[in-house]
C-alpha cells in the first residue's frame, strides 16, 4: 500500500495516508476504509512521516478515520515534523461529530495553519441518512462551513441522481475553499455503483469541473497517489 504522495500540479502538497486504530463512527454503508488499522500504528506512521520533505510547506494527512483518532505518539511526531520541515499549512479529515474539538486540535500544531475537511458526501439529508453518515439532517452547508474549510463528496452510487450531484457541486463551490468529488468504486460493502450514472459523470461532468479552482475530481481510489 502506498502511503506517501507528492502532488505537484493542482493544490501542490505532500499527501500521506497514516494508520489509525479504527474509525469511531464506523457506520458509513459505503466504506471499508476503516479496515486499515493495527494495534501499533506508530511504527508505520513514523516511516511515512519520515518521507515528508516540506517541499511545498503544505502537508495533507488522512487516516482510517478522523485525525483526532490518531494515536498520541503519531500526533507528537507530526508536531516534530511540522517544526523541522517548516510546514505552514496542515490539512486533516474529521467526522462532523468532532466539530467542537477542532480548534483545540489545531492549536497543537501552532503556528502552522490547520484546515479541516469533512466527509459529508452529500448535502442531501436523505442521502446522508441512507449512507448512515451521522450528520444531523437539519445541518446546513453554512453550519458545516463554520467548522470546515473543505468537504468530500461522493457520487454515482445506486439511487443517486444527476440533479443531486450537480446541486451538491454548486453548493460546495459556494461555501468551501476546497472540495473533492469521489466517483464511487465498488468495494467490499453492499453498496454498488450506478454504471450509467458514472459514465455520464465521466463524460459530461468531469470535463467541466476538472479545472474548477476549488475542486479535485477523483475517478479512482488512488488518484492522489496513496491507497
Amino acid at each position: 500500500m502506498e502511503r506517501y504522495s507528492l502532488i505537484e500540479k493542482k493544490f501542490p502538497r505532500e499527501f500521506i495516508l497514516l494508520q489509525g486504530k479504527g474509525c469511531r463512527w464506523g457506520k458509513c454503508t459505503f466504506c471499508d476504509y476503516h479496515s486499515d488499522t493495527s494495534e501499533n500504528p506508530f511504527e508505520i506512521n513514523k516511516e511515512v512521516l519520515d518521507k515528508v520533505t516540506g517541499e511545498f510547506g503544505v502537508l495533507d494527512i488522512i487516516n482510517s478515520g478522523s485525525g483526532l483518532e490518531l494515536d498520541s505518539q503519531t500526533i507528537t511526531y507530526i508536531q516534530t515534523i511540522v517544526k523541522e520541515k517548516k510546514i505552514h499549512t496542515l490539512w486533516f479529515e474529521m467526522h462532523y461529530m468532532y466539530r467542537e474539538q477542532l480548534r483545540d486540535f489545531a492549536e497543537l500544531f501552532a503556528p502552522a495553519t490547520v484546515k479541516f475537511r469533512c466527509g459529508v458526501e452529500s448535502f442531501s439529508a436523505q442521502l446522508r441518512k441512507r449512507w448512515k453518515k451521522g450528520i444531523p439532517p437539519q445541518t446546513t452547508p453554512e453550519e458545516i462551513a463554520k467548522y470546515f474549510q473543505g468537504v468530500c463528496l461522493l457520487c454515482c452510487t445506486d439511487g443517486d441522481s444527476k440533479e443531486r450531484i450537480l446541486t451538491d457541486l454548486e453548493i460546495a463551490k459556494e461555501h468551501f475553499e476546497y472540495f473533492s468529488v469521489n466517483l464511487f468504486c465498488n468495494n467490499t460493502t453492499e453498496v454498488r455503483r450506478d454504471e450509467e450514472l458514472a459514465q455520464w459523470f465521466i463524460d459530461e461532468v468531469y470535463p467541466t469541473f476538472k479545472d474548477e479552482p476549488k475542486a479535485e475530481i477523483l475517478l479512482g481510489n488512488t488518484d492522489l497517489g496513496v491507497g
